[in-house]
């Protein structure tokens, strides 16, 4: 069975839509309206977007110190706009680039900006509306009364979600985001 968002109406047009969302089909994707940002949890796809730290305001003076050049321009602010595991997803402003920041793990503690994960906020709304899109579409593969017929069908998603992810442009790679997407959806429906 194969997953119905990635193929709707084909895999160049979901490309085509995370590069240029529009608001009608991230609501489509989340069920929620909103921003271009979905203030949503994700649980079984382990991406929390309310509560906690969500909405952190970053003094990124003291994040990205030691982790750009001299010559590059440290973001005026960052707010936190989901977490994966330890890893805070920031939206730089005024770009709105996202950055992935652990404070208790690389460099000692004392935190680290890594290599963009998006190249701008519509990127990355995109990536957690068709996230919860996904999960949607596995939990209703996972609630198959029959046992043989659920498992063959929560592994062929997932395995065509794998193969979508591996396959994403290098510019919506986002490989921090989507490492942790595809390690919590099979933690959670591998069979």
């Amino acid at each position: 069975m194969s997953l119905a968002i990635l193929n709707d109406p084909a895999p160049d047009a979901v490309v085509a839509r995370l590069r240029t969302p529009s608001q009608e089909w991230v609501e489509a994707c989340t069920g929620e309206p909103g921003t271009f940002f979905p203030v949503i949890d994700i649980d079984n796809g382990g991406y929390q977007g309310k509560g906690g730290v969500v909405g952190w305001t970053a003094e990124p003076a003291e994040i990205f110190a030691g982790h750009y050049g001299k010559d590059d321009v440290i973001p005026a602010s960052c707010g936190c706009i989901g977490v994966y595991g330890s890893e805070y997803h920031l939206m730089e402003m005024p770009t709105g680039e996202i950055s992935v920041y652990d404070p208790n793990g690389w460099d000692s503690a004392s935190g680290m900006a890594s290599a963009h994960e998006f190249a701008s906020a519509a990127h990355a709304g995109a990536a957690i509306a068709l996230l919860a899109a996904v999960v949607k579409e596995l939990d209703r593969l996972d609630d198959l009364e029959d046992e043989e017929v659920r498992d063959e069908s929560l592994e062929a998603a997932l395995q065509e979600f794998g193969d979508f992810v591996q396959a994403l442009p290098r510019d919506l790679d986002g490989a921090h985001f989507w490492e942790a997407a595809t390690e919590s959806l099979v933690d959670h429906y591998e069979p």
